[in-house]
């Protein structure tokens, strides 16, 4: 009777421990193509919105 392992490592659905060959290095992190300018990266984290705050009348009015 074979194991549940032997049967999936037929399949190709598991490698076996013995054909693991070189680990794969997944620390390793790929560089993004886009080079991304200072003004879209200010836009991106947000750092141009508008501000607002409340008012001593109770309404909200944008920060100069």
């Amino acid at each position: 009777m074979r194991t549940i392992q032997d049967q999936l490592r037929e399949k190709g659905l598991s490698a076996s421990l013995r054909d693991t060959g070189t680990p794969s290095n997944t620390n390793v992190s790929k560089k993004s193509k886009e080079q991304l300018s200072d003004r879209e990266w200010a836009e991106i984290m947000g750092s141009n919105r508008d501000t607002f705050r409340r008012a001593k009348g109770g309404a909200i009015r944008r920060n100069r």
